[in-house]
């Protein structure tokens, strides 16, 4: 039997920032949208350019994309340069929308000087852009 679902009116609507061992999640959902269907953590920057690098796992698609651009376009704000390498070798889903989420958040970074790199992609996100026709759009890369 699964535990009850909170009410939407419960406390933890929205996601909080959270620690976690050695890396920093950005966030964490919400009771009632638990176990998250994609998470976002951050890992060690080194070297000049300034450098972030995001671990995605889970599920990139219409439903999680909102909220990936919404902290990454507050990230964006706070940034001025550097380099965003997003790693994408744990994403398990991937649709249309996630990868236009991917795209559209390369180009909106860019604006504010940042570049975003798409880093170790695994079949599931390849295989999405090749059918959607992006693979031309988005640089894909085996490694960093």
């Amino acid at each position: 039997m699964q535990p009850p679902r909170p009410a939407p009116d419960d406390e933890a609507d929205e996601a909080v920032p959270v620690d976690g061992g050695d890396a920093t999640h950005l966030w964490k959902p919400s009771a009632r949208d638990w176990p998250p269907r994609l998470s976002v953590r951050r890992g060690a920057s080194k070297g000049l350019p300034p450098r972030l690098e995001l671990y995605l796992a889970g599920e990139l698609d219409a439903d999680t994309s909102p909220e990936l651009r919404e902290d990454l376009a507050s990230l964006a704000a706070r940034s001025t340069d550097g380099v965003l390498v997003l790693n994408l070798s744990d994403i398990t889903f991937c649709d249309s929308a996630g990868l236009y989420t991917l795209l559209g958040i390369r180009q909106a970074l860019s604006v504010a000087g940042v570049d975003v790199l798409f880093a170790h992609v695994g079949t599931v996100v390849r295989a999405a852009a090749h059918r959607a026709g992006l693979s031309a759009h988005l640089p894909l890369r085996d490694g960093v």
